[in-house]
């Protein structure tokens, strides 16, 4: 392997979201090795037919519960690795109820490690800006469907510490169903040292949990919905058969005017900050790699989409995400280098240019005194 290489995939396993996707995985992990631990140790006191415990085995998300949390941070941690801004949010809510349960078990350096963890998430949060309608549904779903089962399993293992005691798992659904609601009607309350510290588990991690689901689902649609409201310019995603410019570098400012002088509809995607003051043509501010941001700049009615990024893997990112939502886009990808253009080619761009490479063989010609095509005569000054 070349060192170029190697060199090139240290730099990405050192960027943020990677480094911090793999700490919550590892995190995950650990809960889940001590829980199915602790779980192993407490199989000999249950009776599936009727729960018997200790009081041990699920007395908070430290114990019986460490194999379901660990399981789910192990899949935000990966999650995360893709950039999903759905997985990030997760993430964050779990460690905090974790950090919290820590420290009131007087677990204090297991806690300040959660609490560092969370410090740096919420640092570099804008590197987890990836919008995915399905993954975020699917998130969502998995974690209210854990908190149910969390609360159902947890308060028939430990029914014996309520009054009255609950004694099947309809009761433990209902007991669940009603603690996260916040109805609390009383018919079921825990008296026990451990049935009070489950429900205040349960109520920390479901709140979490359901807030989480809500905003991650439904705060996008929303977002846009007050867009549009406010969007005094007109909504330029309403254009079919166009033309997706992604960049806001040289290139990008270029081959927007060029587009311009020969009247070709095109919507330009910048990050926010690199754009000019005014422009002629529709300007949209956002990551191009996210598929709400591909999607408002009408994606799935395009004929063409350049990705002019001054970043390479950017460009190769944006091309996979622009075929994932509309298989029948071109996509003209601008690489830094002649060396680059093999693997723009295999994140599947139709196209790849290299300016640089063809402005060095142009430049190359002149030196030699060979003939410069017509075409780029105006641009020649002899």
């Amino acid at each position: 392997m070349r060192k170029g290489t190697l060199q090139s995939l240290a730099r990405r396993l050192l960027q943020p979201h990677v480094l911090l996707g793999l700490a919550v995985a590892a995190i995950g992990l650990t809960h889940l090795a001590i829980g199915l631990g602790q779980l192993q140790l407490g199989t000999a006191w249950l009776d599936f037919g009727h729960a018997q415990l200790t009081g041990q085995l699920i007395a908070s998300l430290g114990s019986g519960a460490q194999p379901l949390l660990g399981a789910a941070l192990v899949l935000l941690g990966l999650g995360m690795l893709t950039r999903a801004h759905s997985a990030w949010i997760f993430a964050v809510l779990l460690l905090l109820v974790t950090t919290v349960v820590e420290a009131l078990h007087r677990r204090y350096f297991e806690a300040g490690l959660h609490g560092v963890l969370l410090g740096a998430l919420w640092f570099w949060r804008n590197d987890f800006r990836r919008l995915s309608l399905l993954g975020t549904y699917l998130l969502s779903l998995g974690g209210i469907l854990s908190v149910l089962l969390y609360g159902t399993f947890g308060a028939y293992l430990l029914g014996a510490g309520f009054h009255p005691a609950i004694e099947d798992l309809p009761s433990a659904l209902y007991f669940t169903v009603i603690t996260l609601s916040t109805v609390g009607y009383g018919d079921i309350v825990p008296v026990s040292l451990d049935a009070r510290l489950f429900a205040v588990s349960l109520i920390l991690a479901g709140l979490s949990i359901f807030a989480s689901a809500i905003i991650s689902s439904f705060g996008p649609a929303l977002a846009r919905q007050v867009n549009r409201l406010f969007d005094v310019k007109g909504n330029p995603m309403q254009l079919r058969n166009h033309v997706i410019l992604v960049g806001g570098g040289s290139m990008a400012r270029n081959i927007a005017r060029e587009l311009t002088a020969r009247k070709t509809d095109f919507v330009q995607i910048v990050v926010d900050g690199t754009a000019d003051a005014e422009t002629p043509w529709p300007v949209i501010k956002g990551d191009a790699s996210e598929d709400e941001v591909l999607v408002s700049a009408g994606i799935r009615h395009a004929r063409l989409l350049i990705a002019a990024r001054e970043d390479d893997g950017e460009n190769a990112f944006i091309s996979l995400a622009s075929k994932a939502l509309n298989p029948d886009v071109r996509v003209l990808a601008v690489a830094s280098s002649a060396h680059a253009i093999h693997r723009l080619k295999l994140a599947h761009a139709d196209v790849v240019f290299a300016p640089v490479a063809v402005g060095a063989r142009i430049l190359a010609n002149l030196v030699e005194g060979n003939a410069i095509p017509k075409e780029f005569h105006d641009l020649l000054e002899s």
